[in-house]
């Protein structure tokens, strides 16, 4: 039987079938180039975390304790009370503070309960309180929670004596309102009162703070706009623990509060408030205490119908 024979004549590939593979000089070079790109970058990310961690370690760690900066009010002294006269009915006194920030506090409850336990037997604010405080502005960790105002100074020594027992506890400079006539004219005056949750939704659009104190009677309340003045701004650093670094930086001061002149007259209100009580004691010792429960005087001027006096 005869062998096939091999044919010389060329015949085209088939492009159904697919060729072997080859490594040719071209694809080797690229395999080289992207290799050789590859070791770089990740030799310069080895050496460039060698270097943080190892060189500069140190530095970046004590950056990232001083880091924390927070701005901070400075609360603006209210504006002052006078009567007709000149008379001074409402000064500022200075007082100190007590405020918590929610972010520096323990991150554990049993922890952060301890805590606010041994604050209330300093401050007689109870733990409820100061949780429902708390709670009301969401446990935001920017916004300082007012525990007490105008604290003494053996609370004021010993809550500073014990900083590294009270994370997050910061004291601050504080006003408070002080009447040299004491009660007299006091449904006149009204009060100053820390900022409810409600009233502090419907005032923050008008730059009200969750710290501040503002009036809730009397003309501290009807008055509060222009009595309340401008805050200043602060800058505080703390570290990782919430302890404070250096000193703070004014960014900017504080306005003061217009001084406020009434029409009353304080001798004729204190006129008006002796005899009112004269008359009610007087009635109740002769007729019995019939019909004399309470009373109101009002002594306007004849003049202009100021109000010179105003006793209920």
């Amino acid at each position: 039987m005869a062998s096939p024979q091999r044919s010389d004549r060329f015949l085209p590939g088939d492009p159904r079938v697919e060729g072997p593979y080859r490594l040719t000089p071209q694809l080797a070079l690229r395999v080289a180039v992207l290799g050789f790109l590859a070791l770089t970058v990740f030799a310069v990310l080895f050496l460039r975390l060698w270097a943080l961690q190892v060189l500069s370690g140190q530095r970046y760690l004590a950056a990232a304790n001083d880091n924390r900066v927070r701005t901070s009010s400075i609360e603006a002294p209210r504006g002052a009370v006078r009567d007709r006269n000149g008379r001074l009915l409402v000064r500022n006194v200075a007082g100190t503070r007590v405020v918590l920030w929610p972010a520096d506090l323990p991150k554990t409850w049993p922890a952060e309960r301890a805590e606010l336990r041994a604050l209330s037997v300093v401050t007689g604010v109870s733990v409820k309180d100061m949780v429902s405080r708390l709670n009301q502005y969401g446990n935001d960790p920017l916004t300082p929670v007012v525990v007490q105002r105008g604290i003494k100074r053996d609370q004021y020594d010993y809550i500073s004596e014990h900083k590294s027992e009270f994370p997050g506890v910061q004291l601050q400079d504080s006003f408070l309102r002080s009447y040299p006539y004491q009660s007299l004219a006091a449904q006149v005056l009204g009060y100053v009162g820390q900022i409810s949750p409600t009233q502090y939704k419907q005032l923050k659009r008008k730059g009200y703070q969750a710290t501040d104190a503002i009036g809730q009677a009397g003309v501290e309340s009807t008055y509060d706009t222009y009595l309340r003045g401008k805050d200043g701004k602060e800058q505080r650093t703390f570290d990782s623990r919430g302890r404070q670094k250096g000193f703070p930086v004014v960014q900017s001061s504080y306005t003061l509060g217009d001084t406020l002149r009434l029409t009353i007259d304080i001798n004729l209100q204190r006129a008006a408030e002796r005899a009112l009580r004269y008359g009610v004691n007087l009635a109740h010792s002769t007729f019995g205490g019939q019909h004399a429960n309470g009373g109101a005087i009002v002594a306007l001027s004849p003049k202009d119908g100021a109000v010179l006096a105003m006793a209920s």
